[in-house]
């Protein structure tokens, strides 16, 4: 079983030879200025590397406190992703029924055909989503310990993946478990949401579909894309801009 800790050991270890490497590149005597610049800039990535393994816990309580500030909860959310999926079984079984219990020409079952599809699509998206989150929960702490020691490696090979896997731990945790209070602010939550068992074709059209649709697909999708799009930036500021040590380091 992976270890935490032997991730943020692993990361020391090379930060250190990260830092001997920069002291060692910028003491060669060789006018290249293209070799020489990897010495300071080793030198500021190892200290900033060691500054993340030395926050590391403070990142995950700060994660938790935001969590509590934004008053969501891992157990209320993944209650809320499990009535939501019998939510949408139940409507399915019942648009079936209807289906069945009704002698439409073929053309009018179209509408119904249109509402059991959503339904299915938003049954396999919440199944998803489900499972991600399942693995955002358990493995958190666990992806940011690797996103560390990434970064860890010399001349910035991981920097990128590594301020990823950081990023989306950090966002997606505080992130996913507000999506039900998100979706509740909109009044775009599927379980406020009360779909009537008639058979009327209007109302299926007009109605229920594109209340379907965007309260069970569109809307989660599009905030599950926010929160990619908040990693992104938070993976660009931990490994570009972030990289850079919050003092200036005077290296005679």
């Amino acid at each position: 079983m992976w270890n935490i800790f032997d991730f943020l050991f692993y990361a020391q270890i090379l930060a250190s030879l990260t830092y001997s490497l920069g002291a060692l590149f910028y003491a060669l005597p060789i006018p290249i200025y293209g070799v020489k610049k990897w010495g300071p800039r080793m030198i500021t990535d190892s200290i900033y590397i060691i500054v993340w393994i030395t926050i590391y816990t403070v990142v995950l309580s700060l994660m938790q406190q935001l969590l509590s500030l934004l008053g969501a909860s891992w157990s209320s959310y993944f209650q809320w992703l499990y009535a939501v999926e019998n939510y949408d079984i139940i409507q399915y079984e019942i648009i079936e029924a209807i289906v069945n219990a009704t002698q439409y020409v073929s053309g009018t079952f179209a509408p119904f055909m249109l509402f059991t599809f959503l339904l299915s699509m938003a049954t396999s998206f919440i199944e998803f989503l489900t499972i991600i989150s399942q693995m955002i929960y358990q493995y958190s702490g666990l992806f940011i310990a690797m996103g560390i020691l990434l970064m860890a490696i010399p001349f910035r090979i991981g920097r990128a993946i590594g301020a990823s896997f950081i990023a989306s731990s950090i966002i997606f945790y505080i992130g996913l478990p507000y999506l039900p209070i998100f979706l509740t602010q909109l009044d775009l939550n599927i379980l406020n949401i009360h779909l009537s068992s008639s058979p009327n074709i209007s109302i299926v059209l007009q109605y229920e579909i594109p209340e379907i649709f965007i309260a069970n697909l569109l809307a989660p999708t599009s905030y599950i894309i926010l929160l990619s799009g908040l990693s992104i930036g938070l993976g660009n500021t931990i490994g570009g801009y972030g990289s850079r040590v919050p003092f200036l380091i005077d290296i005679v």
